[in-house]
């Protein structure tokens, strides 16, 4: 307890009004105005902020300051009818109970106090209110002292006392670090992960952390830890830099499901997306990377064959030929260019010879077609069956139509077959179908001859499932942090490639605790300007016939937000727009870092986060200096005042201020001739040497005659 001559001496007021969300005190005329000295210490009162102590039966209460101002007393002089009473100033404040203060011996005889949330018993009208001392107002500063402990700054109102968190509560839970432009974000995100990689032991701790960098700023953020974290970065440009190598950034297509090919596709629900599902089946369950081009025509012909129908359409009949003319020629190409003796191949050939010529004219015909053209008989749909499958299992070709495998398991495939692909497995439907997915192959012809795009996605022999997941979410017992810098990532990739990232990281962490019986090291994915990936609901949803990139995109970072926690995925967000954050994103954030806030619907959307009795906190967001942040939420018991600890010049992410005096004083370069040669030179696409067949040439594409008409509009 503290001693009633000390409690006394520091008395500033007493309580003249009481509600259940804060108590009204008068300040006596005697308090201090602006600074007191006391037993030593540098008080600051009255302040916003800061702390006072009400006492109650149940023990002391202490409590912050959340509005402090004067108003007039016009007490009359009674006892004095010669006199009148003239208004008096008096200052008041309004404070808000955090909790009471226990009090208890350590091991050692010392003094320890903690601060118990929620309060009992309010003080009555009258009771005096005092200061608090120096180990009352520092309890309620994070400071822990259990092996995962972070330090993430000082307390300015608390005598400069370091802030500790804990870090299993910090990260198990999400982490949000919201603030204007300016404010102090990046360097916030930059002290919270290299503080939680100080934290491991160097010799059996792991830690793995992936950074999506949208603005390329964390390039040298995390180098100077300990030797056992690697530190990896990627970009779309790779190669080497001043501080280090650069890789190359990798999301192949193949590691892509059939929602997020769909929405990057912009495949139609009705008649687009059958085509492309069908299409990532046979992809996936056939192994065509390892084959020449050929190879998927004789597997749709395949399919083809199987599930022709009868049908007195004479034109969907001419398809299933124009199908099996397609296996044809590509017999004759595999036999060609096969450096071994193929037997099944070319007797398949011969084999749709002569089925074809008992229904095509002769070459000097006017129509290529005979008049009636006979349907496929039983005898024959089994003879050219059959000849496929033995021509497949001399390809080694795995049999199936893709059930053996489901169209989202992550097998490589050379994503340049998907073009041809989808036409085959049009052409063998009944109507139209060639010309509905006409649109669908122009956009992926197009993705196809981007260079950036098929650098980061396109098809590489070398690279499997195991061979990503080391490079990107690191290798076992072993820790990590990757920074995958998206700022160069074609506008149209970019909200899809985070979608992968994102499903992936979580069904990693998932799928192992299935596999491996026991939980995967806990995994921080870290999401710089998250507002542009998990953008808020618009008033309007996705479109029954397809699926909006930027929508799949927040789909699956909410779904990372509820489910990634007890998979041992933790979310740290950056945003300066948290008005335009994902709702179920935010709500699953258990702990926040709020810096300077300017805008009013920011502001609000900050406040619907936490309790009412806390939301005066925030009005003081728009004044808050860089650097300064409010912590709150689970790492903190009580919402705590901070100044982030500094960063070291060189660790500093790449978002200082523009120097304008250094521009207007000494000058700075613009320097033309690197920037355009920089911005033309394109990334070199990852090609599989053994593909001596070039890949699906936008210049070369002719649409058939039943596709759309240039004028019709499929934006890519």
């Amino acid at each position: 307890m503290i001693p009633q001559w000390e409690s006394e001496s520091r008395v500033v007021g007493h309580v003249v009004e009481v509600s259940p969300s804060h108590v009204t005190v008068q300040i006596d005329r005697e308090a201090p105005h602006g600074t007191a000295f006391s037993q030593g210490t540098v008080n600051h009162f009255p302040r916003l902020n800061g702390f006072v102590v009400l006492p109650t039966e149940a023990g002391s209460i202490l409590a912050m300051v959340v509005w402090v101002g004067i108003t007039d007393d016009f007490a009359s002089q009674r006892g004095r009818p010669d006199q009148v009473g003239l208004p008096t100033p008096k200052r008041v404040l309004r404070a808000m109970p955090l909790g009471v203060i226990r009090t208890s011996s350590g091991p050692t005889g010392d003094i320890r106090r903690r601060l118990d949330r929620g309060v009992l018993g309010f003080p009555t009208v009258g009771d005096p209110v005092r200061l608090p001392d120096s180990s009352e107002a520092e309890i309620v500063v994070p400071r822990v002292a259990d092996r995962d402990a972070l330090r993430l700054g000082t307390a300015p109102l608390a005598g400069d006392a370091p802030v500790v968190v804990s870090g299993s509560r910090l990260f198990g839970r999400h982490v949000a670090v919201l603030g204007n432009t300016g404010s102090g974000k990046s360097c916030t995100v930059t002290q919270l992960i290299r503080s939680a990689g100080a934290a491991v032991d160097p010799k059996s701790g792991t830690f793995r952390a992936v950074v999506l960098d949208l603005n390329g700023e964390y390039e040298h953020s995390f180098d100077g830890l300990d030797p056992s974290i690697a530190v990896k970065r990627f970009s779309v440009a790779s190669g080497p830099r001043r501080d280090g190598e650069v890789a190359q950034l990798r999301v192949p297509f193949w590691l892509w499901n059939y929602r997020e090919w769909a929405a990057f596709c912009g495949a139609s629900g009705k008649s687009q997306a059958p085509v492309l599902r069908q299409a990532l089946h046979l992809l996936r369950q056939s192994d065509t990377h390892a084959f020449p081009r050929g190879t998927v025509r004789i597997v749709a012909g395949r399919r083809t064959v199987r599930t022709q129908k009868l049908s007195e359409d004479k034109e969907a009949r001419k398809q299933v030929f124009e199908v099996l003319e397609a296996v044809r020629d590509a017999c004759d190409g595999l036999v060609a260019a096969s450096s071994t003796s193929l037997a099944a191949v070319p007797a398949l050939g011969a084999l749709l010879k002569a089925t074809l010529a008992s229904r095509l004219n002769p070459p000097s015909s006017q129509y290529r077609y005979r008049i009636d053209v006979v349907p496929l008989s039983l005898s024959e749909e089994t003879a050219l069956s059959l000849a496929m499958d033995a021509a497949l299992t001399e390809l080694r070709v795995p049999f199936g139509e893709g059930d053996t495998s489901s169209v989202d398991t992550p097998i490589p495939f050379d994503a340049r077959n998907l073009v041809e692909l989808t036409g085959v497995v049009a052409a063998g439907m009944l109507g139209d179908a060639s010309s509905w997915i006409a649109p669908m192959q122009d956009r992926l012809a197009v993705a196809m001859n981007d260079a950036r795009l098929t650098s980061v996605c396109g098809f590489r022999a070398d690279e499997t499932l195991a061979t990503w997941l080391t490079s990107i979410l690191g290798e076992s017992g072993k820790s990590q942090i990757t920074v995958l810098d998206l700022s160069l990532v074609p506008a149209s990739a970019q909200h899809v490639l985070a979608a992968v990232i994102g499903r992936v990281a979580l069904e990693g962490q998932e799928r192992h605790r299935r596999a491996a019986g026991a939980d995967a090291a806990p995994l921080i994915l870290v999401v710089e300007e998250a507002h542009s990936l998990m953008r808020r609901r618009g008033e309007f949803g996705v479109d029954e016939s397809g699926v909006d990139m930027a929508e799949l995109c927040r789909e699956t970072f909410e779904r990372v937000a509820r489910e990634g926690r007890k998979f041992g995925l933790s979310l740290v967000i950056s945003s300066q727009r948290p008005s335009e954050l994902s709702e179920t994103v935010l709500s699953q954030c258990n702990s926040f870092l709020v810096h300077r806030i300017v805008n009013g619907r920011d502001q609000e959307a900050v406040r619907r986060m936490v309790p009412d009795s806390v939301g005066a906190l925030l009005a003081e967001l728009p004044s808050l200096a860089s650097q300064a942040a409010i912590l709150l939420g689970a790492a903190a018991e009580v919402p705590t005042l901070i100044r982030v600890d500094d960063l070291a010049l060189e660790y500093r992410p790449n978002s200082a201020d523009p120097a304008y005096e250094t521009a207007w004083t000494t000058g700075m370069p613009w320097d033309v001739d690197a920037l355009v040669g920089a911005w033309l030179a394109s990334p070199v696409p990852a090609l599989d040497d053994d593909v001596t067949e070039p890949g699906w040439d936008v210049d070369e594409y002719e649409p058939a005659d039943n596709e759309v008409e240039p004028d019709d509009e499929y934006p890519f």
